[in-house]
């Protein structure tokens, strides 16, 4: 009950100061603050998207603490193409 009480106050916070959640920035943030439950980060994750779709809030994941080598970063080989977010020439909405 309180790992869903953290989430959904974490979730309103990140709403209400940035609005837009951050959904892995936020879900660690929650996990560490309830480290006791041992629950999984991609558990936690899956709580507070919920709990963002249920606010209606702007979501986004964060990209650059998943390996990703971005382009420009310089960690990945000449020979390799790094792997980065797509260039679009319109933004694309989700619905």
């Amino acid at each position: 009950m309180r790992l869903r009480d953290d989430v959904n106050s974490a979730v309103e916070k990140a709403f209400k100061t940035a609005g837009i959640v951050n959904i892995t920035v936020t879900a660690e943030q929650v996990r560490i603050m309830n480290l006791a439950e041992n629950v999984a980060l991609e558990d936690v994750e899956y709580l507070v998207l919920q709990a963002a779709q249920l606010l209606g809030a702007a979501i986004e994941f964060d990209t650059l603490s998943n390996g990703l080598v971005l382009p420009g970063s310089g960690g990945a080989d000449r020979d390799e193409p790094a792997i980065g977010t797509p260039g679009y020439s319109q933004p694309a909405s989700i619905q």
